[in-house]
């Protein structure tokens, strides 16, 4: 009978190939690049929002701003 021990120590060993068979077919390497590109469009779209934010801010008056501003302020 198997100890715990050397139980604990197949299941990594198994986990460890299943990894590396991974990694050698590229799945892994795919999740990232499918990753990178979903955050990367996540922050295009942040910052094309963050544009336009700016666009209508200094298409503004200091007066406008300055009354937007101070809704902002904690009371």
């Amino acid at each position: 009978m198997l100890a715990w021990g050397q139980i604990i120590l197949l299941i990594l060993q198994i986990a460890g190939k299943v990894f590396d068979y991974a990694v050698k077919q590229g799945y892994i390497k795919e999740g990232q690049d499918r990753e990178i590109a979903h955050q990367t469009a996540a922050i295009l779209a942040r910052t094309q929002a963050g544009k336009a934010m700016m666009e209508k801010v200094n298409a503004m008056s200091d007066e406008d701003v300055d009354a937007g501003l101070s809704g902002l302020e904690p009371k």
